[in-house]
């Protein structure tokens, strides 16, 4: 009867051997995988006045709304902003400011190391900083706003492919306004951009299916492990 008892328990061990793994792996296979963190200008943005950005109206040789997202082509969500309603037609004109900046756009997000990658256009031109480091300096020349990048013009994006570490980042987009138009039809003022970061993963979540498989391997191991034993032959 002990022989018996001892070959079944050794049965059960393999069984369990056999089961754990395959739980394990459909367990963790389920487990989502990081995401892209877009990055598009929209309304909401912090800025240097205090304030935030607003959606604006592009002029029509600008960059159009909605450009395609350089990290993920099914993004197209950026538009156009400003601190205030300075763009085409808009109720508050931003004067010629020359070299001397006239507002900042903040984005700040958290990351994993990867790659950050970002379309820039702005009217008339902008600085883009990375944590404190230049990826662009402003470019004062006039044609249709700088007539090269970064301008507002669908050909002068300034394009950026630059490797991140993990944590926490800081964009800035400097913003200058050159042009000597005197209203927001012949001298709007505003901000585009898009790109991608890599997101920080998500916390593991093991799908429904895996934790169903879970729990009936420790189940079968507590039945395994606890039931009843039977009486001994008489």
């Amino acid at each position: 009867m002990i022989l018996k008892r001892q070959l079944l328990t050794k049965v059960n061990m393999r069984i369990l051997k056999a089961v754990a793994p395959m739980a394990a792996f459909l367990l963790f296979s389920g487990v989502a995988s990081a995401d892209l963190l877009l990055l598009d200008s929209a309304p909401g943005l912090l800025t240097s006045f205090g304030s935030t950005t607003v959606a604006i109206t592009p002029h029509p040789f600008w960059e159009p709304n909605n450009p395609v997202n350089p990290g993920d082509p099914n993004d197209t969500s950026a538009v156009w902003i400003s601190y205030e309603d300075n763009g085409y037609g808009g109720s508050q004109f931003q004067q010629t400011e020359g070299t001397k900046p006239v507002v900042t756009v903040f984005d700040t997000f958290s990351s994993d190391p990867g790659m950050l990658t970002l379309d820039v256009w702005a009217d008339d031109t902008a600085d883009v900083i990375l944590d404190g480091t230049y990826l662009a300096h402003a470019v004062f020349t006039q044609s249709v706003c700088s007539g090269q990048a970064i301008g507002c013009q669908p050909q002068d994006d300034g394009v950026f492919n630059v490797p991140i570490g993990a944590g926490q980042h800081t964009l800035q987009f400097v913003m200058y306004q050159v042009g000597t138009g005197t209203d927001t039809y012949s001298n709007p003022f505003g901000l585009l951009f898009t790109g991608t970061a890599p997101a920080d993963p998500p916390s593991p979540v093991p799908e429904p299916a895996s934790w169903l498989l879970l729990g009936t391997t420790f189940g079968l191991a507590a039945f395994l492990k606890f039931r009843p034993k039977r009486a001994p032959a008489r």
